[in-house]
């Protein structure tokens, strides 16, 4: 898919004339956004005009409020291929920073929806949606400015879930909290995450005949650290599901030597009858099912043992999917 980082660059690279435009946040593109963008490729298909998202990167609430750690559900690769898999047909990521927080509603809508060359032909938004500064834009205000600039302005009803609102707010405790079929429920699909193979200390190869591909994940929202069942992508077959299983922790048992707390949780995940060399690719990770919490084991033999058993589990698990 492609993607942009203003409406004036859209129409630079001999982009579609005639646009409509969904905007938002869109961190892990939930049930909630897909109703957003379902009712945005409608009203494209009933202007003759091409579906476009319109979002931000960084997150407004990284430069709202800096001090406040930030964990996300999707990476900006992830969010491009589902918003391609809905139909969407091209990005545009807007930086937002002290200057756009700042934007007059009106201004916002000027400078970041209006360019020359490009005709925008209606905006979808969530029913709750505020812009320019201080919130103080609603969608009454948008229609307003739409009937001004000449789009028109759907403004799509809350989704909820048991009497209360698909957020990603919402989605983010349910991971935290390892309800990850809950989480799987509001996203519509199950929870994943997606990085780049990195190296790690080389034991799960050398020392317990375990081969992990390890992933950072930082600044991702993992489940509670313990073993789970999964599935994963690489990116040079995305369409081909690997069966395997995940580790979430700080792995107590190698890293004895470590004070308590200093290290950040990733992700070791040990593909089933793979052999093949993945190091520096994006992978991404699906957790299928919860087998155990995270423990410290007396002996890397300990250690072995359990996760002999721990496949077994995971392998069982996956085959009743």
């Amino acid at each position: 898919m492609k993607r942009f980082s203003n409406i004036a660059a859209l129409a630079r690279a001999g982009g579609p004339p005639d646009v409509v435009l969904a905007c938002g946040v869109f961190d892990g593109v939930h049930r909630g956004h897909q109703s957003i963008i379902a009712t945005l490729t409608k009203l494209a298909q009933a202007r003759a005009a091409t579906p476009v998202v319109v979002t931000f990167d960084p997150h407004p609430r990284a430069v709202l409020n800096p001090d406040e750690p930030l964990y996300f559900l999707t990476t900006v690769e992830q969010k491009l291929d589902i918003f391609q898999g809905l139909g969407v047909e091209a990005a545009v990521f807007l930086t937002f920073n002290a200057e756009m927080a700042a934007m007059s509603p009106e201004q916002f809508v000027r400078r970041q929806f209006l360019a020359p060359n490009v005709k925008v032909r209606g905006i979808c938004v969530g029913a709750n949606w505020r812009f320019g500064a201080r919130g103080r834009g609603d969608t009454r205000m948008l229609k307003r400015l739409g009937r001004q600039f000449g789009f028109v302005v759907c403004s799509v009803p809350e989704l909820t879930f048991y009497g209360q609102p698909v957020s990603s707010t919402r989605i983010r405790e349910a991971v935290s909290r390892g309800r990850l079929r809950f989480a799987a429920r509001l996203l519509g699909r199950p929870y994943s995450v997606r990085d780049i193979v990195s190296s790690g200390r080389g034991i799960g190869h050398d020392e317990l005949d375990c081969p992990t591909a390890n992933l950072r994940a930082e600044n991702l929202v993992l489940p509670p650290a313990g073993v789970y069942a999964a599935r994963a992508r690489l990116a040079r077959d995305p369409d081909v599901p690997r069966s395997g299983i995940a580790y979430v922790g700080t792995a107590p048992t190698i890293s004895a030597s470590a004070a308590p707390g200093t290290e950040q949780p990733g992700v070791e995940l040990h593909l089933f009858d793979f052999d093949g060399d993945i190091y520096g690719e994006p992978l991404e990770v699906e957790f299928a099912g919860f087998i155990r919490s995270d423990r410290k084991f007396p002996s890397l033999a300990a250690l072995r043992s359990q996760i002999d058993a721990d496949i077994a589990v995971a392998k069982r698990s996956l085959a009743r999917v």
